[in-house]
């Protein structure tokens, strides 16, 4: 266990590397829109593959709930039937200056057709990044139903009460190493009462495995294309440099972490968070059964 000094020490010295982080990562005059809630609970929907099938068998329970969807849900008939008044995108890589390719592509397929789709009002969260590009908005701007929302995906550690405070303005985040966990922080400074997970297996450790040339792989497994997972590699941001088996151990446990942060953050603005998913490898939430 370690001593009460040695904990003070290590916080001061995250929080002093963290302060550094703001001052090169963030952008400190984002825009704040006006929190339009419908609800004071809402349901944040992972694209695991229990999604789909937890909707269908319990559609009771997504009503009277705002939605937040994210990354490829756009994909699914689910997104127009639903309306989610929230969708949130993570990846850097659409705006990265070393992109592929295929970035490229992905980027333009996902605005393009979220733009094209959405007839209800929806508030589209994206890293500050996107905000100095212009090309990838082209069409969404043609649509006055989204909103576009910049956000700060700076990691934040040290001292839980400064972490708390970049929290709340807006200028960093838990350590976002999966999509969830801005969603959450948005949810929260949105000033839900209830958050409730549905769609957040995060069962990924039975679902990698070291090839006999020690190539490193996972299969991830989404409720849009269940019946056609590939084992990849993960690489390291956006070069083609794979992960070791440690690196990708390494994300999980930030990962996990961060939901441990954000419970208490959660405490701090009186907020509860419940985990709906079954077989959920999440530990830090409430769980409560559908």
């Amino acid at each position: 266990m370690k001593s009460k000094i040695q904990i003070f020490v290590e916080n001061s010295v995250l929080s002093f590397l963290t302060i550094i982080k703001i001052v090169l990562l963030s952008r400190f005059f984002l825009k704040k829109h006006k929190n339009i809630i419908a609800n004071k609970d809402c349901l944040i929907l992972g694209n695991s593959p229990s999604l789909e099938e937890t909707i269908k068998n319990n559609p009771k329970f997504i009503e009277n709930k705002d939605l937040f969807a994210v990354n490829f849900f756009w994909k699914s008939e689910l997104f127009p039937q639903l309306k989610p008044l929230h969708f949130v995108i993570l990846s850097s890589t659409y705006w990265a200056k070393n992109r592929t390719d295929n970035n490229e592509a992905s980027r333009k397929a996902t605005f393009d057709e979220i733009a094209k789709i959405v007839t209800w009002k929806m508030f589209l969260y994206v890293p500050a990044l996107a905000k100095k590009h212009k090309t990838w908005k082209i069409q969404l701007e043609k649509n006055s139903n989204v909103t576009i929302v910049y956000f700060n995906p700076t990691p934040i550690e040290g001292f839980e009460c400064l972490n708390n405070f970049f929290f709340r303005t807006g200028l960093g985040m838990p350590r976002p190493h999966n999509v969830i966990i801005p969603s959450l922080i948005f949810a929260i400074n949105s000033k839900y009462s209830n958050i409730y997970l549905i769609g957040a297996e995060h069962s990924w450790l039975k679902d990698i495995w070291v090839a006999d040339d020690n190539e490193v792989l996972l299969t991830l497994k989404h409720f849009y294309d269940i019946n056609s997972p590939k084992p990849e590699a993960m690489l390291r941001g956006t070069t083609s440099e794979k992960r070791t088996l440690g690196e990708v151990l390494t994300k999980f446990v930030h990962t996990f972490n961060s939901y441990f942060v954000i419970k208490y953050y959660a405490k701090s603005r009186n907020v509860k968070i419940f985990n709906a998913t079954k077989n959920s490898y999440i530990d830090a939430f409430e769980r409560v059964k559908i």
